[in-house]
Parts: structure tokens; sequence; C-alpha cells
């Protein structure tokens, strides 16, 4: 586990960096999405761990977040 909150954000922007070259990988080629999709939620439970408070406000923004 990351130490710093810098060290933290760091590895969710590679986290993301890494989402969006696979989503462009293979010109012509549909991504993986149950892979894509996988990734992002790893990445929202990084986000969710760095800032509950965001987790919880998501309700008021997303009716559909249950």
């Amino acid at each position: 586990m990351c130490s710093t909150r810098d060290a933290r954000l760091a590895r969710i922007g590679r986290a993301i960096n890494e989402v969006a070259a696979a989503a462009r990988a293979g010109v012509g080629a549909e991504p993986n999405l149950g892979d894509l999709a996988g990734r992002l939620a790893d990445i929202w439970a990084m986000v969710a761990e760095e800032d509950p408070a965001l987790t919880a406000r998501l309700r008021g923004y997303c009716p559909d977040s249950d």
C-alpha cells in the first residue's frame, strides 16, 4: 500500500493512463470491455479509499448509484 497521499494519487493517475492506453490499443479492434470495466472499478476503489466523503456524496449526484 502506498504510504503518502502523493504516492496514492500518482498510483491513481498511472491506473487512469493505463486504462486510456488499453482503450486505445488495437486500432480497429474492440477493446476488452470486461477488462476495462474491472480496471475502472479498481480506480474507483482507490479514489473511494482516498476520499470516502466523495463516495458518500455520489448518491446525491447519480440517482441510479444505489
